[in-house]
Formats: C-alpha cells, sequence, structure tokens
C-alpha cells in the first residue's frame, strides 16, 4: 500500500486547475479541426479525509478503505460546452512563442508558473505589459530577474546569430567592417560589443541581419585580423577577416 502523506488544500486545487486547463486546451485544439459534438456535464468528487490543524495551517489525510470517523468533503464541478471552450481558452502558441518546457528554470518555478496560469514566454510578456509583480504574486517563489535571465538564453538557443559574410568598407574616413548575417542583434538591452585584433572597436549600428564596425589605426590591420563580436551575453562570435 502506498504511503499515505498529508496534503493542503491549496496544492490539491492548484493540481485540479492545472489539469482542467491542460483538458480545456487539449479540447481546444482538437476543435479547430472536428468541432466538439457533446457537453461534458456536472463532474462530483467526493474526498474521504482526516483534517488536521497545527495553529498555522490545515494538513489534510486521505482515508484508507475500511478506516471510520474521516470527514467528507465534495467537490463540485460544473458543465461546459463547447462555445466556452472556445471563448476562455486560448490557442496553442505560435512556433515563435517558447514553452516553459525549453527555459531551463527549476521545477518549482516551472510549478508555480503553471499555477499562475503562465504557459509560455507570450504569457509572461502579457503580465509585463500589465505590471504585475510575479515575486508577490507567488510569494517570493519567483525570482523575475533570473528568469527574464533564462527566457533570453532559451531565446537566443532557438535563434543563434549567423555570418554570412563579412566585408572591409573604406568609403568612409576610417575602414568599416561590415558583418551581414541573421539573428545578430535581437535584443535592444543588450547592444553588440566588438574587438579588432584585440583592441576595443566603435559599433556604428546594428540590427538583426548586420552590424557596422568602425576600425581605426589603432587597430592596426593586416592581411589577416581577428574580429570578436558580442551579440549579447549568450552569443560570441569570432571570425578571421582577410584584408
Amino acid at each position: 500500500m502506498a504511503e499515505n502523506t498529508g496534503w493542503q488544500l491549496e496544492d490539491f486545487v492548484d493540481s485540479l486547475v492545472v489539469d482542467l486547463d491542460r483538458t480545456r486546451e487539449t479540447l481546444a485544439v482538437r476543435a479547430i479541426n472536428r468541432p466538439l459534438t457533446y457537453t461534458v456535464k456536472e463532474v462530483a468528487l467526493d474526498l474521504n479525509i482526516f483534517p488536521s490543524y497545527d495553529g498555522d495551517q490545515v494538513t489534510f489525510v486521505t482515508a484508507q478503505p475500511g478506516q471510520q470517523g474521516a470527514s467528507k468533503v465534495s467537490i463540485q464541478l460544473n458543465s461546459i460546452t463547447d462555445q466556452q471552450v472556445r471563448a476562455t481558452t486560448k490557442m496553442p502558441a505560435a512556433p515563435d512563442d517558447v514553452g516553459l518546457r525549453h527555459i531551463d528554470v527549476d521545477k518549482t518555478t516551472r510549478k508555480t508558473l503553471r499555477k499562475l496560469g503562465v504557459n509560455s514566454v507570450d504569457d509572461l510578456a502579457q503580465i509585463e505589459r500589465r505590471k504585475i509583480d510575479l515575486e508577490a504574486a507567488s510569494d517570493g517563489e519567483i525570482d523575475y530577474t533570473k528568469l527574464a535571465n533564462q527566457i533570453r538564453k532559451s531565446r537566443r538557443n532557438q535563434n543563434p546569430p549567423r555570418i554570412d559574410g563579412v566585408s572591409l568598407s573604406t568609403d568612409a574616413t576610417d575602414p568599416v567592417l561590415v558583418v551581414r548575417g541573421a539573428n545578430l542583434a535581437v535584443d535592444p538591452a543588450f547592444p553588440p560589443v566588438a574587438v579588432v585584433n584585440d583592441r576595443l572597436a566603435e559599433v556604428l549600428s546594428s540590427s538583426a541581419d548586420e552590424v557596422r564596425v568602425g576600425v581605426g589605426r589603432a587597430h592596426r590591420l593586416s592581411a589577416c585580423n581577428e574580429l570578436v563580436l558580442t551579440f549579447d551575453p549568450f552569443a560570441i562570435a569570432r571570425v578571421n577577416v582577410r584584408a
């Protein structure tokens, strides 16, 4: 027989709500191609439990078969129709959205976010726009600064920088290295940093597909030069440039 451990009503309800949300999301996806032709009627759940109070919180232990004197708690789930499913369920995440499973966070943080109805980076963005304090909403269980860094890292892992080519332009007073590619500068909070031949260089402009780096006399260009570009804390590239 499995060990009968104590549990709290809050944890039980949170788990139940998460499971119900997953079921509703599955029905919503299914309804895209095959409309629902039925209604989920009322569901009743009866629990036989032994409550205990330690002066701070109430804990419940589920009664084992044959145990006497247990209290009874009934949970009633109301009916839901296909129209309600469509009206109250968020559509599946877009291909460019990052799900919680792709973010390197601890189990407690992931579980807490799911309890708050957060399943993707897009959900977090909506919370940010409404200026909701996640740390306060989670009773301090979520370190938002750490979570934000993990989100940036996950986004970078899914969209790594790609350098297609580097050219040297001499149209200006000083030469300019033009780096072309994709996903080069994706986070405005972290502008690219360039080092040419072990000397810091000025990044004149940057975008997702092009970075322009000014090269002065101090960089001592030769036949073979080294360019190091730090696009953000999670993406660094080293390129050999022939002049």
